[in-house]
């Protein structure tokens, strides 16, 4: 290397050192900039004092040893890697080969300068390969130039035990030269300006890249129907997109307002508690808006972001909002229409029982028939409980009138204006009898999406019979006495009961006394019901009823009517 070159580059290092002392003393830098410094200054001073013909020679090792000692210090700062025992080990020993070389006439170990070298050659090179690996985790980024200056540095230190030591010479000696130690904060510079111009390159990239979305996003913004607005902690509006500011055509500016003066007095308070005091940081609420166009009910959807520290916003609420006003009215009509529809059903209900019952009064007293003996002691029966308004059970084979019978009782007695329920107890599924008789509430069991009347409700003030009451199953037989002896029912799934008036008439084929001594059938229950027993005769004990039945039935050739007549 010349000697132009030589203090050229010298001098380069010597400026770069003198910047980065003066950066770190106006400018407030950090430690490694300084360390940066000192080094770069070091070695400048010693390569310049290298090329004067007379400096003292204390001089130039006191400037070699700043710069051997220096760069271990400035290396850890810079990588973070900081072991301050080793650093000021390195130190040591770098003053101890100074004073070495001072008072080397005075020492009688002429070796003893290179012990010192060498020991800050190898720690050196071994705490700057621990740097060099601090970078590289940090930054997960190639960092040539500390890899070369530590690869450099640690065949430097070889070459020189070899040489010095040896009296030998390694292939790299011409390569490997101590004045190519001048490179060193030259090349690291370098680097760094590199890294500088990437980052800026990079930068500059990201911004375009970032304004072309934040362009997308600003028209999606501006042209969706949706309401986006955002707000920090304390309510104030950060930003509004133009359909939520078409909601306030004022003309007065929404941004800095506060949301909670838009909102009425009976949802602000849910909002506050749901957007800002909830655990979730994300969610739904629904508010209303005070708006031109009267009252506005939004739905929104929240989050939670962090805000930008530079404008000391630690955190604010972005708001997606969808009018459901008129979904709101419109569930609002459906629910009166649903009502009215309902008040409708029960009415058509009382009306179809009224009419059958009616048209029962207009048929011959119910289609029975006859004359003998037996239907007269029946009809007889009859007559004498019909005002009693007391329970009435009817025995009898299957098939001989009992609900004929039971038809009669109903339409002689004061209850014959109010309806007339009938229930066949051996038709019902066993697990559907008690919902049927008692009634249930919504989401009293699977499948229970609406309220139900049961049967004694609907018979309110009228008359219910429980045809083949011997069917009835034993979970279900203390509930009905609770009926007879309380006059309430609990629909299922219910915790209040309702009151009813009815008149119970019941019916079987069965011999309900073995029933209930065979433990099939509750005794309190049979004698509840079991107040006036009436038995229907078969035809074949009143065989003189047969001509006049069948008198009736040429009469009607046309009509079905076996199945109605006793």
């Amino acid at each position: 290397m010349t000697d132009f070159i030589f203090n050229f580059l010298a001098g380069i290092t010597l400026t770069l050192g003198l910047s980065y002392i003066g950066f770190f003393l106006f400018k407030k830098g950090n430690h490694a900039e300084l360390l940066f410094g000192l080094f770069s200054s070091s070695t400048g001073i010693y390569y310049i004092l290298l090329s004067m013909v007379s400096v003292p020679p204390g001089l130039t090792s006191l400037f070699a040893t700043a710069m051997f000692v220096l760069f271990p210090w400035y290396l850890a700062y810079e990588a973070r890697y900081i072991k301050k025992p080793v650093l000021w080990l390195i130190t040591t020993l770098g003053t101890l080969y100074f004073l070495s070389m001072l008072f080397l006439d005075f020492i009688d170990i002429p070796n003893l300068p290179y012990f010192f070298s060498y020991s800050v050659y190898l720690l050196t090179g071994i705490y700057c390969i621990g740097c060099v690996r601090s970078l590289f985790e940090q930054s997960k980024i190639p960092l040539w130039p500390f890899i070369f200056v530590t690869g450099y540095y640690i065949l430097f230190t070889v070459e020189e035990v070899v040489s010095n030591s040896f009296e030998a010479q390694l292939p790299w000696r011409k390569l490997i030269s101590f004045a190519y130690l001048d490179l060193f904060p030259i090349t690291i510079i370098a680097f760094k300006l590199s890294l500088l111009i990437f980052d800026h390159w990079m930068k500059t990239t990201l911004q375009k890249e970032v304004g072309f979305y934040k362009n997308n996003i600003n028209t999606i913004l501006n042209q969706t129907t949706k309401f986006v607005i955002s707000l920090d902690l304390n309510g104030s509006i950060l930003f509004v997109n133009p359909y939520f500011e078409q909601l306030f055509a004022t003309g007065t500016p929404l941004l800095g307002k506060n949301f909670y003066q838009l909102t009425t007095k009976e949802t602000t308070n849910e909002c506050e508690e749901r957007i800002f005091k909830g655990e979730d940081s994300s969610g739904d609420v629904v508010c209303k808006l005070k708006t031109t166009n009267g009252i506005r009910t939004i739905a929104w959807s929240y989050m939670r972001l962090k805000g930008n520290p530079s404008l000391q916003t630690k955190l604010y609420v972005t708001l997606f909002g969808t009018d459901i006003s008129a979904q709101i009215e419109i569930e609002e009509q459906l629910r009166k229409a649903y009502g009215q529809l309902k008040v409708l059903k029960n009415k058509l209900q009382t009306e179809n029982i009224q009419l059958r019952n009616d048209t029962l009064a207009n048929s011959n007293f119910g289609n029975l028939i006859g004359k003998s003996p037996n239907f007269n002691y029946l009809m007889n029966r009859v007559e004498d409980v019909a005002d009693l308004d007391v329970p009435v059970l009817l025995e009898g084979d299957t098939g001989v009138g009992k609900e004929l019978i039971a038809n009669a009782i109903h339409v002689k007695s004061r209850r014959k204006d109010q309806p007339f329920i009938k229930v066949n107890c051996a038709a019902i599924p066993f697990d559907l009898i008690e919902s049927e008789l008692f009634g249930f509430e919504k989401g009293a069991f699977t499948g229970a999406d609406r309220m139900k009347k049961g049967m004694f409700e609907l018979a309110h003030n009228g008359t219910i019979f429980l045809d083949e009451i011997g069917e009835l199953p034993l979970a279900v037989q203390p509930k009905l006495l609770r009926t007879l002896q309380e006059g309430e029912i609990q629909h299922l799934g219910a915790e209040k009961v309702i009151k009813v008036n009815v008149r119970i008439l019941a019916a079987t084929n069965r011999n309900l006394r073995n029933e209930m001594e065979e433990a099939r059938f509750r005794s309190d229950l049979y004698y509840r019901i079991n107040v006036f027993p009436i038995t229907v005769p078969p035809l074949r004990k009143r065989k003189e009823d047969l001509i006049q039945l069948i008198q009736y039935l040429i009469q009607l050739p046309k009509q079905v009517l076996i199945g109605q007549m006793i």
